[in-house]
């Protein structure tokens, strides 16, 4: 090789070279942006970690099997459906019931305080207030109607759980009294009903609608208007209605009330609040991952698109030594294209061969494609999936919902 070869590939490596350097900008910059979409899918996979070993659908899983073992002898008569309409039905009772005894508590309410006729302002607010006890009359009214509804349903329960009954009737009750044997004993499991109490319930009912009513009598019997209007006993329809807007918000409130039912909407509302939960956690990791990927692909195209162009500077050079060899006939040692992009060493002189292209300046970017290599993040979030369909699985039952959306991607 003459100096003049020697200096046209000089020359090509010197241009590969600046190419080589000018490319770093753009790739530390995209180096960058590998980089920050990395952790960006980290933090994304850490947050789908967390969901899954925080348990909250193996947890939900584990509650819906539970209410379904618990209610798997129940027959036709399922206790976990819900009470429609009553379940609505109650509150429209207690509407009615607020808006019929506001006039007779009301004015009770006036009358006992001596509260003088609303002639301004604050004696039309304290008014307003007497009239409100109403609203208190019918809130206690409900809850004692829930408290009676609650005693109701756990002695329905527990009565039909008995696979015995005993008999009651006069004979039987005399001779059980003759035997002198004492009362018989029940016994429960520690997640059973508690134990039914029906007697301060009844009581405390009986009482409120028995005061209501003759808050109702009182008020009516008084009232020009309603003797006026049904006549001397006309009163008496005002009570009848009174009580039977009572009762009728008592019935629903017992009506509706279910546990089990409750019991089995929470269940089933936290299995699919983990569904859910998934649904969102789960493709947005995989969503980031592919941006990720995406990311790491411009890298490696822009490295791969950089040391290309350093290799065509230096294998044009050789092209032209080539085809100046072809045009003059003359021979020389060199093998072209150089195989190792460097300047040979003569071989009387030793060291290490440059000029050459440094393609070295490229490795950074090349660990930085195998630290940040989106089939790491793959794996991690795989494993990490497969164990939250495992804790979405319940035994014996289908597949989970979310297998099928937290897959794809």
């Amino acid at each position: 090789m003459d100096s003049q070869e020697r200096a046209a590939l000089t020359r090509a490596f010197t241009r590969g070279n600046a190419g080589l350097a000018a490319a770093q900008s753009s790739l530390g910059d995209l180096g960058t942006a590998l980089s920050e979409t990395f952790h960006a899918a980290r933090e994304a996979i850490d947050v789908v970690e967390r969901f899954t070993y925080h348990r909250s659908a193996g947890q939900a899983r584990d509650d819906v099997k539970k209410v379904q073992d618990r209610h798997a002898a129940d027959g036709p008569e399922s206790r976990r459906r819900g009470r429609q309409p009553w379940v609505w039905l109650q509150w429209v009772m207690l509407v009615l019931s607020v808006l019929f005894e506001l006039p007779f508590v009301g004015e009770a309410v006036v009358l006992l305080l001596d509260l003088q006729d609303p002639d301004g302002f604050w004696t039309t607010v304290i008014h307003g207030f007497g009239y409100l006890a109403a609203i208190g009359v019918s809130c206690l009214q409900f809850a004692l109607a829930s408290v009676l509804a609650r005693s109701l349903f756990r002695l329905r329960v527990r009565r039909g759980r008995r696979t015995e009954r005993t008999l009651r009737s006069p004979r039987t009750a005399w001779h059980h009294l003759w035997r002198l044997d004492g009362p018989q004993r029940e016994t429960r499991q520690p997640d059973e009903l508690p134990w039914p109490g029906l007697v301060l319930p009844v009581v405390a009912n009986a009482l409120l609608i028995g005061l209501l009513a003759a808050t109702a009598h009182s008020r009516a019997q008084q009232s020009q208007k309603v003797t006026a209007t049904f006549g001397e006993n006309g009163y008496l329809m005002a009570v009848f209605v009174l009580i039977a807007l009572s009762l009728a918000t008592l019935t629903t409130a017992v009506l509706a009330h279910n546990p089990y039912a409750e019991s089995h909407k929470e269940a089933q509302g936290a299995l699919s609040d983990a569904e859910e939960e998934a649904r969102r956690v789960v493709p947005a990791a995989r969503k980031l991952i592919a941006a990720h990927r995406a990311s790491w692909h411009r890298l490696f195209a822009a490295m791969e698109q950089t040391a290309d162009d350093a290799h065509g500077v230096v294998d044009e050079a050789c092209a032209a030594i080539i085809d100046e060899r072809a045009d003059t006939g003359r021979a020389g040692t060199l093998e072209l294209p150089l195989r190792e992009y460097a300047l040979p060493v003569d071989e009387e002189h030793s060291g290490t061969a440059t000029p050459r292209l440094r393609l070295d300046v490229l490795e950074r970017h090349r660990d930085l494609l195998a630290w940040y290599s989106p089939d790491r993040l793959e794996q991690e979030l795989g494993a990490i999936v497969k164990e939250l369909h495992d804790q979405f699985h319940i035994p014996g039952g289908p597949e989970p919902l979310a297998r099928a959306t937290a897959s794809e991607g």
